[in-house]
């Protein structure tokens, strides 16, 4: 019997303007903390759960992890991930994903890598509606992680 395991994928929520020398110190705005709220309530809905939480260091991904986790009463610990980042490498990701003992897992990230990391995964193309929106929330399920091995479950976005 093989064990699958699956993956949450969530865009931080909308953020202060792009500034080109502090891209990692940006921070949500209202209308960012207000997307991973109904982000978080989504995935209430669906009745699903996760064993560990991964999270850019990026400090907008940072507080989108404790906006989502604080919106579940979750007491799961979030993890620094340093490779999760806007350029984030997808070989690499998936394989350390690999190594993780957890069933299932949330990453905390960014574009392009979140849309990128998705559809590298997923066995078959996209919907034509699939947007990493800010906020949006990915959920795909593999036996492991690597390309084009995985099912894409479902999305949700707040826009």
């Amino acid at each position: 019997m093989t064990t699958l395991k699956r993956l949450y994928v969530l865009r931080h929520g909308n953020a202060q303007p792009y500034g080109y020398a502090h891209d990692e110190s940006r921070e949500l705005t209202e209308l960012g903390v207000a997307e991973v709220k109904m982000a978080a309530h989504a995935f209430r809905e669906k009745g699903e759960r996760f064993d560990a939480v991964f999270v850019s260091p990026y400090v907008r991904a940072q507080q989108t992890a404790k906006v989502f986790l604080a919106a579940l009463d979750g007491a799961v610990e979030m993890k620094n991930c340093p490779f999760i980042t806007p350029d984030g490498r997808k070989i690499d990701t998936a394989q350390w994903l690999n190594d993780q003992p957890y069933r299932s897992i949330l990453l905390v990230t960014h574009q392009p890598f979140a849309h990128q990391f998705v559809d590298y995964l997923v066995d078959q193309p996209l919907p034509m509606n699939f947007a990493m929106t800010t906020g949006a929330l990915a959920s795909i399920e593999g036996e492991f992680f690597a390309a084009a091995c995985c099912q894409f479950r479902w999305c949700v976005s707040p826009s």
